[in-house]
């Protein structure tokens, strides 16, 4: 059963949600991250500083950065961009970008929900990001990102989130990216215990964006009760839990810097005996339109692949596009093991389109695949399976913004 609880946090002012609430994190890089701290003062991602977002030879001491964290964050709780709730309650919050509207349920839920794997995840964690992000808790002590959870829609759980529309949001308000964001909080007893009792009918959410902060508020409240603080906020992990049917996922594409040791006719040769192989016109190609499909592009030509049914396998994860891709091709044919840490591998957001992956081949990347998207339910068989995923084998977009909830430890 998925436990919910509603809380009260500090929540970001009207006049101050355009300029206070961030972009999605981890969809700059760390130079586009720097430059724009720059521009934005009083961007609450000022507050999520780490020396991996300033160049190699200018890097600030983590003690430097911790402090200037702590310190931008006090600004911004000096100037009143962010209020205290005066009730406990949970909230609505819907974000709608390109025509795609989502509506879920921020709460908070006990971060043994994760330790114990009613909250399934599908990709691996490294220990040293989570130390890091455990640094940050002890020392900053805020949080403001909700761990993003998809689960299997519900009737009741829908006409519940459904009355709140009948009321004004909190928050209504545009970003200059293109996302608009409303808020709505619920307080009153019954619906709270309505929401509860629902949520208590589901049996496992899936960990969709937040994998290391979830495994890091787990080592946090571990380590505060070995202190001896016992139970506390620290026992809970903030969370948006969105209907699985309303997320939408994007495909992460791959580019290669170079053939390796083959010639262009080898690798066209080799690919065959996994894929059926076609070339399209470069100027007509188009992205994959179904599950099986790729398409490539190789200095300035185009092919469409398909995988051969004949190879598929019973193993979720094995099964998966980007699985088939990686096994078949980039790691037996390009001599690409390590899809994690290759140089010679990279990967494209699906939102750039096939323009991204054009864009890379202007830049020396002499291979592009693009892909089809993992489903949701791929991604559910995986982490049902305990399994994980290859990296960068699902794009969901939008995410859940920071500087909206200010969750104090």
């Amino acid at each position: 059963m998925t436990e919910i609880h509603a809380f009260k946090p500090y929540l970001v002012s009207a006049a101050a949600a355009t300029t206070v609430v961030s972009p999605a994190y981890d969809s700059m890089s760390s130079s586009e991250r720097l430059s724009y701290r720059q521009a934005h003062p009083e961007n609450y991602i000022n507050v999520m500083r780490t020396t991996d977002d300033f160049p190699e030879g200018e890097r600030p001491s983590e003690s430097r950065i911790t402090a200037e964290n702590i310190e931008e964050l006090q600004k911004l709780r000096d100037s009143g961009a962010f209020t205290l709730c005066k009730e406990e309650g949970v909230f609505v919050y819907q974000v709608e970008i390109d025509g795609h509207r989502q509506t879920g349920i921020v709460a908070e839920i006990p971060i043994e929900e994760y330790g114990t794997g009613v909250v399934r995840k599908h990709e691996e964690t490294r220990k040293e990001h989570e130390l890091r992000l455990v640094s940050y808790l002890n020392d900053v002590g805020a949080s403001s990102s909700p761990v993003c959870l998809a689960y299997k829609s519900r009737v009741d759980i829908d006409n519940l989130v459904n009355k709140v529309f009948l009321d004004e949001p909190l928050l209504d308000f545009d970003l200059p990216d293109g996302l608009r964001q409303k808020l709505w909080q619920i307080t009153d007893a019954e619906t709270l215990a309505q929401l509860r009792e629902g949520f208590s009918e589901v049996s496992a959410t899936y960990l969709t964006d937040g994998h290391h902060r979830a495994a890091s508020t787990l080592r946090y409240a571990a380590g505060c009760h070995e202190k001896g603080k016992g139970d506390g906020p620290w026992d809970y992990l903030l969370v948006v839990m969105f209907p699985a049917e309303q997320l939408r996922v994007l495909p992460f594409n791959r580019c290669v810097r170079d053939l390796g040791s083959i010639t262009e006719h080898q690798l066209l040769d080799q690919i065959k005996t996994h894929f059926f192989l076609e070339p399209v016109p470069a100027m007509e190609s188009s992205l994959p339109q179904r599950r099986g499909e790729f398409l490539m592009l190789v200095d300035g030509d185009a092919y469409q692949l398909i995988r051969r049914t004949d190879f598929e396998s019973s193993s979720p994860v094995k099964n998966l596009d980007v699985s088939f891709l990686q096994d078949y091709l980039l790691s037996p044919i390009l001599g690409i093991q390590d899809a994690r840490g290759d140089p010679r591998l990279d990967y494209v957001t699906g939102d750039s389109g096939l323009a991204g992956l054009i864009q890379r081949s202007q830049q020396g990347w002499r291979l592009g695949f693009a892909c089809y998207p993992t489903s949701m339910e791929e991604l559910m068989a995986v982490a049902d399976a305990g399994e994980v995923m290859p990296p960068k084998s699902t794009c969901f977009d939008p995410k859940p913004r920071s500087g909206l909830f200010l969750k104090m430890s």
